[in-house]
């Protein structure tokens, strides 16, 4: 790597369908029958940010996730609550990228085996 950072690839909203079928299934320690809430909700959840956000939902999607792993613990505490009032209710903020450039390598006199970078 050249850097301290790994640029990924955005997720398609199908990968990011999958992605939190499989946070749900984890969320629910592996037993279907403690899911929190349908696939329907998983769709419901992927519009809702879609028209939050609009496409940023899926290019950059930690909030998205953080959002919805939030709303599982909400509905956790509070197993009366219905899914579809606490979907809108939920704020996704778009996720900005860095305005940081990229380490630079400085090359030192001295070679001590460590390296030196500056952020």
């Amino acid at each position: 790597y050249s850097s301290p950072t790994l640029h990924l690839a955005s997720l398609t909203p199908e990968e990011l369908y999958i992605l939190l079928k499989n946070l749900r299934h984890v969320y629910a320690g592996g037993d279907p029958a403690n899911y929190l809430v349908p696939d329907d909700a998983l769709t419901g959840f992927l519009h809702h940010c879609s028209k939050t956000i609009g496409d940023a939902y899926f290019r950059t999607p930690r909030n998205t996730i953080k959002g919805f792993l939030d709303m599982l613990a909400v509905l956790e505490q509070n197993r009366t609550m219905n899914w579809q009032s606490l979907i809108e209710g939920v704020a996704i903020e778009e996720d900005k990228p860095s305005d940081m450039d990229d380490a630079i390598v400085e090359e030192s006199d001295h070679d001590d085996g460590l390296a030196n970078f500056r952020l």
